[in-house]
């Protein structure tokens, strides 16, 4: 007797419906209580149900039937549209419909019939589409399609022909009657005696029909279904394991642990620290729930498109022309006594790739102006003792040579420029590498341990002693110290977690062995390895320990919901292609997602170090770890930044935004100057509106008035700046990694729809009198080049001529005003998606 499993379909948000673009191998016999239709968008796959055996080829659409068995097996690549409509929401559309069996095979119909098949090819395009941009009322738009969809399978693909046989499958209606009742009671004492008197069976003939259908017992059922539930509480929560266990129906402690080891091979204990950690990998018995779908959407939209209503690759030219304005008003008072102080800490870092590279002209062309017009205080940057800095070296009796010639020159223009280093001590030289250590970067650098720590901690005493004697110790008291660079995770760390810990103290301590007073701290973790795991805290904890208590705690952010634990098996493309590492790993839907990572680190910091917090520095931050993703070049940045800056004002010490510029060697330098790079500025020194952002937040005042959703209100000595955003997040479909909707000209189709901003605000208790009211604009129109430059035809490659034009072209539109204000002013602006605009209103 062949064994089933029936599969729980979870809904989307707002929908009845749960649909996606995955890619399929292989998933063994299931049913589930949805019609579900595939669609076969590349590649091909052969499906089995009721022992009968089709192959579905690109372009294919089937439909199988609810509560009908069914497996998929796939040899090749492909892409599959699925939707999968419970008959629970059917049946409220066509009470009937329960009683209906549906005959929907494209690939068993001919050319002729393929007319009505491209009449649900397209509401699927359409369905796929709202679902993935979201526009206002998506959700109400696709439950039209989805009544239009049911009405043309019962009008089109009905069977006529229906006997009881196929009406009724007693064996599947007892098996989710079962399955139904164990999913509504797994958090409580389930006795299957009970079950047994209510299907009228025994239990023996209850136990032995369960295994025959299911493949597992119901006691293994009933186990795999709690432990389902409360792995996500392992991970996900600081709950106790006992906790854990009784919330999830298990009858104590001891039977958890048994239950766990049986399915996952370890107890509940060594799998949380293992996640967390993140320095293991392990697989789930076989007995685990099975994967459906190993997902696979790179470029899905493109076979999907010439099904929808307008050809054009615009994905906005498939969505209602007109967005509603979304309006807002409110009443500020700007009441100087009602001010607090603004330290504007966004100011005190900006980061560049690698120390060499501060040493090109062009880059310090490029820090002289951002010093200029924005002013930044500190400046972080990797590779400080890699090789081609020359520090390093070792004469023939084997003993530390250093030489600061290059170093030199590097921190002499830095303090010229106004910036003190906040320096990131990294790399390897080759000489102190050990057998074990690998490299990073295109242009490369090593890490891992060193080989001789003895011989580390000279270089370190030596370097920061001879900068001590160049500048003065007041000087280099002021300059922070980090201990390397992401040392949780493969790339950057080889090594195990006790050997960077290992180097951190000894790196402390000899440190401060010089002067107490120099700032040390570190380690410059992930923001998703502190959202997931205990690393850090572990990492306080044990340090602390031994009687090292870090000056500042150091970390990045890039907004991803998944770890990087397992990018060790990936880690010769990452160096050659700066793409392939995250496209791996998800974007997060979250627009919140650096307020909540704060929030957790300075709780995780809290409770590791009591009151006595040190300072908290973000040395790095973006919006994608990517340096070749388009949407960097894009106006988007700039409404990114100034709502991060704005939500989180002054709740860090620091916010180095990585990165200022795109000339770096991280990775092979790309032809095009429009490639997506992290930078504030091109490669050849022309503002993003990225660095617009920056400069607008630059003119904001000390005092702090009033903030809002959208807009900030701050006043100074000159009078009252506003600064407002309209942001929009990227789509579901653009944070997997989806990159069919954007390109080298077209870069705005990866957002959510969102419509134009109208915002008034009322400003009371203004001093009377005449003010000049400054407006600075960011938007597709202005201070964006590369906007400026898809207008002008997107030339390739950029004479002299044309980068001089788009240089002076591209700055943010201002505008002036001259006004006489009595006590009120009723500023009303409006802002298209991804515009910035600053206000100031100053007393002539």
């Amino acid at each position: 007797m062949q064994s089933y499993t029936y599969e729980n379909i979870e809904m989307d948000d707002h929908l009845p419906v749960h649909m996606f673009l995955h890619s399929t191998h292989q998933v063994p016999n299931h049913w589930h209580d949805s019609i579900e239709i595939l669609f076969v968008l590349k590649g091909k796959l052969e499906l089995f149900t009721k022992d009968r055996f089709r192959e579905l080829n690109e372009e294919d659409l089937f439909l199988i039937n609810a509560n009908e068995i069914h497996a998929i097996k796939a040899e090749e690549n492909n892409l599959v549209l699925a939707l999968q409509i419970p008959v629970s929401y059917l049946i409220l559309i066509e009470p009937q419909i329960e009683r209906m069996l549906f005959n929907c095979n494209s690939a068993a119909s001919s050319y002729e019939e393929q007319s009505k098949f491209d009449e649900l090819r397209t509401l699927l395009a359409e369905m796929m589409l709202l679902h993935n941009k979201r526009p206002q009322g998506y959700h109400l738009r696709i439950q039209s399609c989805l009544l239009n969809l049911t009405y043309l399978l019962m009008q089109g693909f009905r069977e006529q022909d229906q006997s009881p046989e196929k009406q009724d499958d007693k064996h599947r209606e007892r098996l989710l009657r079962i399955t139904s009742y164990v999913k509504e009671n797994y958090n409580r004492a389930i006795n299957i005696q009970q079950l047994a008197l209510q299907e009228y069976l025994t239990v023996p003939y209850l136990s032995r029909f369960f295994k025959a259908y299911m493949g597992t017992s119901f006691t293994k059922y009933v186990n795999a279904v709690r432990l389902d539930k409360a792995v996500k509480d392992l991970t996900l929560t600081n709950l106790s394991i006992t906790q854990i266990a009784h919330d999830h129906g298990f009858p104590n402690l001891k039977s958890f642990n048994a239950v766990f080891k049986e399915f996952y091979r370890q107890t509940p204990g060594e799998y949380r620290r293992t996640i967390l950690d993140g320095r293991s990998s392990f697989q789930k018995s076989s007995v685990a729930q099975f994967n459906y779908f190993d997902m696979n959407p790179t470029q899905a939209f493109e076979s999907l498109f010439k099904y929808l209503p307008n050809k054009n690759l615009s994905a906005a030219s498939n969505l209602p022309v007109a967005l509603p304005i979304y309006k807002q008003t409110h009443e500020i008072s700007v009441k100087s006594n009602q001010s607090k102080e603004l330290a504007h800490t966004w100011k005190k870092l900006m980061t560049v790739g690698k120390a060499k590279e501060v040493l090109f002209a062009e880059v310090q062309r490029h820090i002289k102006q951002m010093q200029q017009e924005i002013g930044f205080q500190y400046i972080r940057f990797h590779g400080i003792f890699d090789d081609e800095m020359m520090i390093y070296g070792e004469n023939e009796r084997g003993e530390v040579s250093l030489n600061f010639a290059y170093s030199d020159s590097l921190f002499d223009f830095l303090l010229c420029s106004g910036l003190k280093p906040f320096l990131e001590l990294s790399f390897l030289p080759r000489q102190l590498a050990g057998e074990e250590a690998t490299s990073v970067f295109y242009k490369k650098s090593l890490v891992g341990s060193p080989k001789d720590l003895g011989k580390w901690n000279q270089m370190i005493h030596q370097f920061i002693t001879h900068y001590i004697h160049r500048y003065g110790i007041h000087e280099v008291r002021q300059w922070y110290f980090e201990v390397w660079n992401e040392p949780e995770i493969h790339i950057f760390w080889p090594d195990t977690y006790e050997a960077y810990c290992e180097l951190f103290i000894s790196t402390f301590q000899i440190i401060k062995s010089i002067d107490p007073e120099l700032w040390v701290g570190g380690p410059g973790v992930l923001s998703f390895t502190l959202m997931q795991s205990d690393w850090l805290t572990r990492f306080m904890n044990d340090v602390c320990r031994r009687g090292v208590k870090p000056d500042f705690i150091s970390f990045h952010s890039y907004p991803y919901d998944e770890s990087l634990r397992s990018t060790q098996v990936i880690q010769v493309d990452y160096e050659e292609n700066p793409d392939v590492l995250f496209q791996k790993i998800e974007l997060s839907a979250d627009t919140e997602y650096l307020s909540r990572v704060i929030i957790k680190l300075k709780k995780t910091v809290s409770e590791a170090m009591g009151r006595d917090v040190p300072e908290l520095h973000m040395t790095e931050w973006n919006a994608t770890g990517s340096h070749r993703d388009l949407v960097n070049d894009t106006c988007f940045k700039a409404a990114y930044i100034v709502k991060n800056v704005l939500e989180n004002m002054d709740g860090l010490h620091s916010f180095g935004y990585w990165t200022a510029t795109d000339l770096l060697e991280e990775f092979k330098m790309s032809s095009e100057m429009f490639h997506g790079g992290q930078g504030l500025m091109t490669y050849n020194g022309i503002p993003k509106p990225s660095f617009y952002a920056f400069k607008l937040l630059a003119k904001l005042g000390r005092q702090f008035i009033h903030q809002g959703k959208g807009y900030y209100v701050t006043s100074s000595d000159m009078g009252l700046q506003v600064l407002m955003y309209a942001y929009a997040h990227i789509d579901s479909l653009y944070q997997k990694g989806d990159a069919s909707l954007i390109n080298r000209t077209n870069r705005y189709d990866v957002f959510e729809e969102v419509g134009d901003i109208e915002l008034t605000l009322e400003l009371t208790d203004i001093h009377p009198g005449s003010y000049s009211i400054k407006r600075h604009t960011i938007n597709r129109q202005n201070g964006s080049v590369f906007d400026l430059w898809v207008r002008m035809g997107a030339p390739h490659p950029i004479d002299a001529d044309t980068l001089n034009y788009l240089k002076q072209a591209s700055c943010p539109q201002l505008t002036f005003e001259q006004v006489e204000i009595t006590s009120t002013y009723s500023l009303i602006s409006k802002l298209s998606p991804h515009e910035v605009q600053l206000v100031e209103l100053m007393r002539l």
